[in-house]
């Protein structure tokens, strides 16, 4: 069952990167590499990072388990962008924290990070960025720890099957999924209440 994990933000937010798109916490993804390219603003700083074409994921990730959305983890991190560069999008917390310290990670430096990736949307231009959820630099491991991200326990696309046949346990067809079909109940459930109470007026003139 698809469900948001976050909390309803203000309309204002929703422009903002975290309030106008989902992040999927299912698959949480993990990454290493030298700095290549780093630009620090608010409300995000953003790190360009080489990741190197082996790239494993250690046994051991301290804090992980702290992060918002660690109990909609399908299992444990995987391995992303190996071989290739990743541009990472530091929360404002974390930028407002990485941002005033003199060691900050620079081009050159090693950072390590578990990220979620932003769900596909129809005209989305961020969709597919990587949101980082924790951040190990050389100063020590910084963790997202704000409510404004909105955190599904799977994305609508993924849900989705790819090829002709539906995926094991997931929604035959275009059928909705169990969130949205609550709110299609409710606003059925009300028209036939409104029938109902129509016809009763007019059987009883």
């Amino acid at each position: 069952m698809l469900a948001t994990i976050g909390f309803l933000v203000p309309v204002g937010t929703l422009a903002h990167h975290g309030g106008g798109g989902d992040y999927d916490a299912s698959r949480p993804l993990y990454l290493r590499g030298r700095v290549v390219q780093a630009r620090y603003g608010f409300p995000h700083a953003r790190l360009r990072i080489e990741v190197p074409a082996g790239l494993t994921v250690p046994s051991r990730l301290p804090g992980a388990d702290r992060l918002r959305g660690h109990d909609a983890w399908a299992g444990p991190p995987v391995p992303e962008g190996a071989g290739r560069v990743r541009e990472l999008l530091l929360p404002p917390d974390i930028t407002g924290t990485l941002g005033g310290q003199s060691g900050r990670p620079d081009v050159g430096d090693e950072v390590a990070a578990i990220v979620y990736r932003r769900c596909d949307a129809e005209g989305d231009e961020y969709a597919g960025e990587l949101r980082v959820q924790m951040i190990y630099t050389a100063q020590g491991a910084h963790r997202y720890r704000g409510s404004v991200t909105r955190i599904v326990d799977r994305c609508l696309d993924a849900a989705r099957p790819r090829s002709g046949a539906p995926a094991a346990g997931a929604p035959a067809g275009d059928e909705p999924p169990v969130f949205l079909l609550g709110g299609g109940a409710l606003v059925a459930a009300g028209l036939v209440a409104g029938l109902i109470r129509l016809r009763t007026r007019r059987s009883g003139r």
